[in-house]
């Protein structure tokens, strides 16, 4: 069912385990994600990155998480991920997601700062919870950027999380802590000294950018440690090239059948993640 994630969220961060968002790109993945959500009793994030629901359009991404969410019985938010304007926010809530990401994070704090508290003003009364980003988590976002590789990332500072946060209203953060997008050459160095010193500074729940390449004992480390939210996307995508190469080899040429393959293994990899997340059950 579609659902807002305001509430889980808090429970979540004070029950010591993480919803995990999961991002889709086309019908059979959202229906994949949510299917394998009700069939683990676990909430999930349904999210788009701004770019898909660029190239999809806004009416036709928030359709195809609906019909996605509305299939199962478990609590799923469709969320935007790292959108990158006021505009693009309004639009999706307008949509009917119930859930959005303002990424203000390259723009100077008092930006970031004015941009999040105008998307908290025009989503909050229509019930729609923002998440906001504070810090540089570099690496690769469904191949348009990549930034950060060898060079230094600007990481979170507690003080200024604290600041943020209470200046904006908004209802979930995701801190820079050393975490990086995409498929990397070596897992991610995780400053969870710092994530511990961000969590002691912000009242509200903390969301993990960049999932893939961090080991499963590095997940579990970062729930243990205070993230409420695990994000992925890129390793849904290697799992739905991974089932149409198998299906392929083995001969198969059938489009709907091919889709039904790739399927099972992003059901495969958000199972993993559901379980990292310590999410199952929770519903």
């Amino acid at each position: 069912m579609l659902a807002s994630m305001k509430e889980p969220l808090l429970a979540a961060m004070g029950g010591g385990y993480a919803i995990p968002g999961f991002n889709f790109f086309h019908q059979s993945s959202a229906e994949g994600i949510a299917e394998e959500a009700e069939a683990r009793r676990s909430p999930v994030f349904l999210m788009i990155s701004g770019v898909y629901a660029r190239s999809l359009g806004v009416e036709v991404a928030a359709a195809m998480g609906r019909r996605a969410a509305e299939k199962v019985s478990t609590p799923v938010a469709l969320h935007l991920d790292h959108g990158d304007g006021y505009e693009l926010a309004e639009a999706c809530v307008r949509a009917g997601f119930t859930s959005v990401m303002i990424d203000g994070s390259r723009l100077p704090l008092a930006e970031n700062i004015a941009l999040t508290k105008k998307v908290v003003a025009m989503a909050h009364p229509r019930g729609v919870t923002v998440e906001a980003e504070i810090g540089e988590v570099g690496g690769v976002e469904d191949a348009v950027y990549e930034e950060g590789g060898e060079r230094k990332l600007a990481l979170a500072d507690p003080g200024r999380a604290a600041e943020f946060v209470e200046t904006t209203g908004v209802d979930c953060l995701a801190p820079a802590i050393g975490n990086v997008h995409g498929l990397t050459k070596r897992e991610p160095r995780l400053d969870f000294a710092l994530l511990a010193r961000v969590r002691a500074a912000v009242p509200i729940p903390l969301a993990m950018h960049g999932g893939t390449g961090i080991s499963d004992d590095g997940i579990r480390r970062l729930v243990r440690g205070g993230m409420a939210k695990i994000n992925v996307g890129t390793e849904l995508k290697v799992a739905w090239r991974r089932g149409l190469i198998a299906f392929f080899e083995d001969g198969g040429y059938e489009p709907r059948l091919a889709m039904l393959a790739a399927k099972a293994e992003i059901r495969k990899t958000v199972a993993w993640k559901i379980g990292l997340a310590g999410s199952e059950g929770k519903v």
